[in-house]
């Protein structure tokens, strides 16, 4: 039986690696070189994850390198900014970011995958949330609506099966509640309530004239 290219390309990389990694210490060890661990733990974790999606590209049903590939990338960035002295206040979303859109590829290159936009969905709300300032209060609404959008995606999102109704459901609710979590953070829902009463007894008192 044929073994993948990526069956054969992780234990080669992780050997090269590791080897690499046992040179290095040897020579920090014999005092011939000198590093700063701290700045290549970053590209290191970047590295680990080209390495998964290398994998991923050499072999397309290997989709599951697809998530600890984007996760390595993320951690990888997140430590780079922390020692580049970027603002940090941004790992959150990064992180979060990179793992949504490993399960948002998942989907696009395997459309039978449809569950992926659920947890990619979520994720990449959360990583929207976190860019929130913390003096708007809209964290419930931004979430809800998000939400909404990832079962929205799932309705709407071609698949082998064709759309699914029953994300119509958590979709609508989802966005009733983010509507009225947005509208009551703005300070609005206590003009709508009266507003929707005097419409519908707008309604009630026409439809019995009219009747009469």
């Amino acid at each position: 039986m044929k073994k993948s290219k990526s069956s054969i390309l992780l234990p080669i990389i992780g050997g090269i690696t590791l080897i690499a990694v046992g040179v290095i210490f040897l020579l920090e060890n014999l005092g011939l070189i000198a590093l700063d661990w701290e700045m290549l733990v970053g590209p290191i974790f970047g590295v680990g994850g080209l390495a998964f999606l290398l994998v991923f590209l050499l072999d397309r049903e290997q989709w599951w390198a697809l998530i600890p590939g984007c996760v390595l990338l993320g951690l990888g960035i997140i430590i780079f900014m922390s020692q580049a002295a970027i603002a940090e206040s941004y790992a959150g979303a990064v992180f979060l970011g990179f793992i949504g859109l490993a399960f948002l590829l998942i989907y696009l290159f395997h459309r039978n995958h449809w569950w992926a936009l659920i947890p990619g969905g979520v994720l990449l709300t959360l990583a929207g949330v976190t860019l929130v300032p913390e003096d708007l209060p809209l964290f419930g609404g931004i979430f809800f609506l998000g939400l909404a959008l990832t079962f929205g995606l799932v309705y709407i999102a071609p698949k082998p099966e064709g759309k699914m109704p029953w994300a119509l459901y958590p979709a609508g609710a989802m966005l009733l509640i983010g509507i009225l979590a947005t509208l009551d953070a703005a300070n609005l829902i206590h003009y709508i309530w009266p507003l929707a009463l005097l419409i519908g007894g707008g309604v009630v008192l026409y439809r019995a004239i009219r009747r009469s």
